[in-house]
């Protein structure tokens, strides 16, 4: 039976293992984040790899004991050696495997020992590795670090088949890495295979009348890695091929500096933002155990085929698993690919295979020579390395700062049907080349709330008029005429404490669901954009979201995250003993438990967000209203009752589908300005964000008149003829029907009453056993 080439086996061993870590990536977010802290998972999985490579180096300085000792014993006169047996033979020992006590000879021979002692391994560890090649590690160990962390963004903001496959752009880099600092030669049709590789790239990622698949920004981000990965490749290589050391000690460097270097990176971000799990918290999921071990078997993976290749065919391997990314990614995430992909991926795997059978043989004595060449390059450039610490304290700066910021950025993957949207997949093309202006939110409802009364703001807000439906304002006393808690559809006047300004949006849908069989006018309402008077939405900058599904802008303070222990977010305000607003939404999620509504949630699962800007589609108008009569309830503060709500709804909806994982039915929108209590904002914020919170009415004077002037620029633009092509909404794109976003009024009288009977019980206090005022959740 043929041997296989080793080359092939560990090439076939990446593959597979690269396809399972480009899944795992994925299904280990929740909500488009990772709950735990990115650079102590990938802290975590280097120390694995540390006990691993360790495990393997002790083996090989057994073997090398052993055999030192047998060389020590054959080397003895033979008058000292064991007597021979009483045939007259002597007796042959084998010391390929075990060490052995040199002072303890019997008859038989030296007497083999079981181990090694650790202080003996403890020497072998310090004497395989010079100094400077240690420091040349713990820079590569930077390298790394930088590559891994900026991994964890990329699997936020794109699916694994496109990052995979711009990552096979890195046979270019690497090749023109090697070359001119390695000196490796490159045949001519390996270079015209590099050329087809790239081609076919560029072609899978072009969209026919739509364009690339993403946002400028994330290719940047994902050439910034195949730049990282190329330089570390080639640098890892030379490493491993440099000096005659051990390959499971240059492990043991290597990873025992990823892992305090990534110990060092979570403790900077601890620092810089507040919010940051612990260390070992957020591993609770399975896909988060199983992350940390792919990361494991893919650092040994890697390492093998440096071992028996080199670097450009470990890119390739990483081609190969691509083409099987690109078949999942739809399956698992939903993601849609234009029928460019098809020719594009036979590009690259053509590629591929010339690349491979391209190589032309070497002579022997060539051979000789350029190995004798490269292996003095690689000396002399090690031995006159200059200022090893220096270089490494300011790559530990720079790496701290790229991935704080990665981390501050949090940008997130625009959800796939989101993603459709803003290319092609939720329009139909007309045949006529221009398209009328509109306003995205023409059928929707604008909820805008005050805190406080203060009518002289109302014209101002109504220039809102022309992008909405019907403008809604809700101001505490604003109806004289009538009762408090009065609401139709334009106007509310609930006094009750602004942190249930959900009640009256609720309200605002039941009203919207139930007088819609009656009124032709108000069935067109599809969805309702909350936010206060005080903060500021460009309606015409939302046109390439997704509008079935809810829209939630997100900000630092409170960012918005879902949690069992405070832990995760120990400084939020309202955990503190005057609030404990926790309290509240354990006792409401208790009570929504024992109502038995259908609703796919953990009992002991809260979430807080930032709630003055938010987009509720129809669809899910019915389970608003349901679950705001829930959290209304027990008083709970509307930065934990409304992200609480929408989180219980996401999951409730994907846990519905064929696939839960094909993506978050929640567009968390990172990019407005501001947060629940920032200052007023800038001329140049208004003019450059799509949405933000605060503007100071009574303050700067040129930035309200900036507000309305741009509002004012988009209103002149409706209408107007653009030219592109046509686009026209495909209504089949709804999913639910009519019937789903209907309102069973019998089922709130029940859920009242339930709620009733839990107060005079006493269980608003205490639900299900659950002591809402003294429990305390850390």
């Amino acid at each position: 039976m043929p041997r296989l080439n080793p080359v092939y086996l560990a090439a076939l061993a990446l593959v597979g293992i690269q396809v399972g870590i480009g899944l795992i990536y994925k299904l280990a977010q929740r909500g488009g984040s990772y709950t735990f802290s990115t650079p102590s998972s990938i802290a975590i999985s280097e120390f694995f790899k540390l006990i691993l490579s360790a495990t393997f180096f002790y083996h090989e300085c057994k073997r090398r004991h052993a055999h030192a000792k047998a060389w020590y014993y054959s080397s003895l006169p033979d008058t000292e050696k064991a007597p021979p047996s009483k045939t007259g033979a002597s007796k042959s020992v084998d010391f390929s495997s075990e060490g052995w006590d040199s002072n303890t000879i019997s008859e038989k021979g030296p007497v083999v020992q079981p181990g090694l002692k650790l202080s003996t391994f403890a020497e072998y560890c310090r004497n395989e590795i010079p100094e400077d090649v240690v420091f040349s590690f713990a820079q590569l160990a930077l390298l790394y670090a930088l590559i891994n962390n900026t991994a964890f963004a990329l699997y936020k903001i794109a699916d694994p088949g496109t990052i995979s496959l711009i990552k096979s752009s890195i046979t270019l880099v690497t090749a023109l890495l090697t070359r001119f600092t390695l000196g490796t030669k490159i045949a001519k049709f390996q270079w015209a295979a590099i050329v087809i590789q790239v081609s076919g790239i560029i072609i899978t990622q072009y969209h026919p009348g739509a364009g690339s698949s993403y946002p400028f920004y994330t290719y940047c981000l994902l050439f910034l890695q195949v730049l990282l990965s190329a330089v570390s490749g080639v640098y890892n290589q030379n490493l491993c091929k440099s000096r005659s050391i051990s390959l499971h000690a240059g492990n043991m460097t290597l990873y025992a500096s990823g892992a305090a270097i990534n110990f060092l990176l979570h403790l900077a971000l601890r620092t810089v933002k507040s919010d940051i799990p612990g260390f070992f918290s957020g591993y609770d999921s399975l896909e988060a155990k199983i992350l940390i071990a792919s990361n494991v078997l893919v650092g040994l993976a890697i390492t093998a085929v440096y071992r028996y290749a080199d670097a450009v065919i470990k890119c390739f391997a990483t081609a190969v698993s691509t083409g099987v990314l690109l078949y999942l990614s739809p399956i698992f995430f939903n993601v849609e690919f234009s029928f460019m992909v098809v020719p594009g991926i036979m590009l690259v795997f053509v590629a591929t295979w010339l690349y491979m059978e391209s190589a032309p043989p070497k002579k022997g004595k060539e051979k000789e020579d350029d190995d004798l060449w490269l292996s003095k390059k690689r000396e002399k450039q090690y031995s006159t390395s200059r200022f090893p610490r220096a270089k490494l304290v300011l790559g530990m700066i720079l790496t701290t700062l790229i991935v704080s910021g990665l981390n501050l950025l949090d940008a997130r993957m625009p959800n796939v049907k989101t993603q459709e949207a803003s290319n092609h997949a939720m329009v139909k093309t007309a045949i006529n080349d221009v398209q009328t202006v509109t306003s995205p939110f023409q059928n929707s409802l604008a909820y805008i709330r005050w805190a406080s009364e203060r009518p002289e703001r109302m014209p101002l807000l109504s220039k809102y008029a022309p992008f909405f439906h019907t403008l809604h304002f809700s101001m505490p006393g604003y109806v004289k005429s009538k009762p408090i808690g009065f609401v139709n559809l334009t106007h509310d006047s609930y006094e009750s404490p602004e942190v249930l300004f959900y009640v009256p949006l609720a309200e605002t849908m039941e009203l919207i669901l139930t007088s819609s069989h009656s009124n032709p006018e108000v069935s067109q309402i599809d969805g309702i954009f909350n936010f206060h008077f005080d903060a500021w939405v460009s309606p015409l900058a939302f046109s390439n979201e997704d509008l079935d599904l809810i829209q939630y802008a997100t900000a630092s303070d409170p960012r918005f995250q879902c949690m069992t222990s405070l832990s995760r977010y120990p400084d939020y305000w309202g955990w503190a003993p005057d609030h404990l607003f926790q309290n509240q939404a354990l006792a409401a999620l208790a009570a929504l438990r024992s109502l038995d509504l259908g609703y796919d949630m953990n009992a002991e699962e809260f979430c807080v967000g930032w709630s003055d800007i938010f987009y509720i589609p129809r669809a899910y108008f019915s389970d608003f209203v349901r679950l705001s009569r829930v959290f209304a309830a027990f008083h709970v503060f509307h930065e934990v009752a409304v992200p609480t709500i929408v989180h219980i709804i996401d999951r409730t909806y994907r846990a519905r589908l064929e696939n839960p994982y094909s993506g978050s039915l929640v567009n968390q929108i990172s990019d407005c300005y501001g947060s629940c209590c920032s200052s007023g904002a800038a001329v140049e914020d208004v003019q450059e964000k799509r949405c933000g919170h605060r503007l100071d009415y009574a303050g700067d004077k040129f930035v309200i008149d900036a507000t309305y002037s741009r509002l004012d620029q988009e209103a002149a633009a409706l209408g107007k003829k653009i030219g592109v092509k046509k686009e026209m909404k495909d209504e089949s794109a709804k999913k639910k029907n009519k019937d789903d976003m209907d309102l069973d009024l019998k089922q709130l009288a029940v859920i009242d009453r339930k709620l009733g009977e839990m107060r005079a019980r006493g269980e608003t206090e205490k639900a299900e056993g659950l002591d809402a005022v003294d429990r305390s959740v850390h």
